[in-house]
């Protein structure tokens, strides 16, 4: 069978979110042989890069407390602009938990210079380089500034409505097809717990979300406690413990900490929050006492506004933990000329973005066939029985995200369409070795960390990265 190359299946391409994964989709339907009449990449902010462009007010924008509505969205201060809304969750001292030879997109390498665990600057610069690589044929156009505020599908074509951020000017534009390439650290969650709220509504600014965390030193002197022990808390705690009088850090379960900082006091879940004396109580009945900050270190839902308006495409499930409805967790079961990049929690976030844009880009042009409505229903819900649904749905850790991204690229070899077109990176047995060593080497490269930090804290100066 040969195919007909000159048009594609769809012509008009929309593409929402101009980070890590919105690149990717973009440069894998420009490598494509197919003609697109358009693709267009949306970012509302006023440079590509996405979560590792480091700009904002934080302190002009604050989480609801709790936040436990995923459509509820965050507080803007009276002298907030709608530019000040759009804020990345990095913060200033910030390292990746991945080795960059891991990171790296396909054909795009770090300098050879470079730091095992690559700093948010030379991340940037990463992304920029690979911008660069995005062939300027197929009508690749950028729009910066510009946020999209809801998609329709309307007699067989997407609706996608564009409101300028610095002017506020709306524009309507049509597609054919829509990616969504969004991110998903953008909509804090913060947990309901006794006594919170009062202590939000009568100690004012005492309570931040990691997305609003900046900088550690402001923090010099202060009894500071952090909820959560992932990545971010882990993170954010150890560099607060340079500076502040005392830190202690909340996890679920005291018998399972994976890295512990003794600088750190760990104490278990909170069970009540006590605004007038400054307290917390855990659920063993550990009292806290001159708490001065609270930050949360909790997570995010999945936030898609732009849908909200779109009744015919409920996406999203009630607690905002999981995005409904998705074959290989990509296609919409019903309607694949929406698809999604780069869902997926816990993996290497740059590899598995080209990987399910390369299977995307040749279903668009054409090159690629998925499956029927009703195979695509039962692959979801066999996937649904394996995995769960909820936030268990989309975590893809180790080996996992390995495995998926070597099937997708199976799903492109056997119809024997690797070429040409975007290949996503193939790990060799070298690289899947790092891969399962990341948890470890990353633990090497905290207590490296803490040990500077200890060093910091007795010459009394503030945070910064050691090399």
């Amino acid at each position: 069978m040969t195919l007909d190359l000159s048009t594609p299946r769809f012509k008009r391409i929309a593409i929402i979110g101009g980070g890590p994964s919105g690149l990717a989709a973009a440069k894998a339907l420009a490598l494509e042989p197919v003609k697109f009449t358009k693709i267009d990449v949306f970012e509302r902010r006023d440079r590509l890069g996405g979560l590792w462009y480091h700009n904002g007010n934080k302190a002009l924008v604050h989480p609801e407390v709790p936040s436990t509505d995923p459509g509820a969205g965050e507080i803007l201060d009276k002298n907030a602009t709608k530019t000040d809304e759009f804020f990345s969750a990095i913060y200033q001292f910030m390292e990746t938990n991945i080795i960059y030879r891991l990171m790296q997109y396909a054909n795009v390498s770090f300098s050879k210079d470079e730091l095992v665990y690559p700093h948010r600057e030379q991340v940037l610069e990463y992304i920029d380089k690979y911008v660069k690589s995005i062939p300027k044929k197929n009508g690749v156009t950028f729009y910066l500034d510009s946020n999209v505020n809801s998609i329709s599908k309307v007699n067989n074509a997407w609706q996608v409505q564009v409101e300028n951020v610095g002017s506020d000017v709306v524009s309507q534009h049509e597609y054919d097809a829509v990616i969504v390439a969004n991110g998903h650290f953008n909509n804090p969650f913060i947990p309901q717990v006794s006594g919170l709220a009062e202590w939000n509504e009568k100690l004012p600014n005492t309570i931040l979300h990691s997305k609003n965390f900046q900088t550690p030193n402001v923090f010099r002197n202060k009894n500071v406690l952090v909820i959560g022990n992932a990545a971010s808390g882990v993170d954010i705690s150890t560099q607060i413990s340079t500076v502040a009088n005392k830190v202690y850090v909340s996890v679920r379960d005291l018998s399972k900490l994976d890295f512990k900082n003794d600088l750190i006091e760990y104490i278990g879940l909170i069970n009540e929050y006590d605004y007038r004396n400054r307290l917390v109580t855990t659920i063993d009945e550990k009292i806290v006492k001159d708490i001065d900050v609270i930050i949360f270190c909790t997570g995010y839902f999945y936030s898609m506004p732009f849908l909200k308006l779109n009744s015919n495409l409920n996406v999203l499930d009630e607690d905002g933990r999981q995005v409904k409805d998705l074959y290989k967790q990509i296609f919409n079961i019903d309607d694949p000329s929406i698809s999604f990049v780069a869902l997926l929690k816990n993996v290497v976030p740059m590899p598995i973005a080209e990987s399910q844009s390369a299977l995307i880009a040749r279903y668009y042009s054409g090159r690629y066939e998925l499956p029927s409505a009703k195979e695509r229903q039962i692959a979801y819900k066999e996937e649904i029985k394996k995995k769960g649904s909820g936030s268990s749905f989309h975590d893809f850790s180790y080996p996992l995200d390995v495995e998926y991204r070597q099937h997708l690229q199976e799903l492109i070899d056997e119809k024997n369409i690797r070429d040409p077109g975007l290949v996503a990176p193939i790990w060799d047995a070298s690289l899947i070795k790092d891969r399962s060593e990341t948890k470890s080497c990353k633990s090497k490269r905290l207590h490296q960390v803490v040990e500077h930090v200890k060093r910091l804290r007795s010459e009394g100066k503030d945070f910064e990265l050691p090399q």
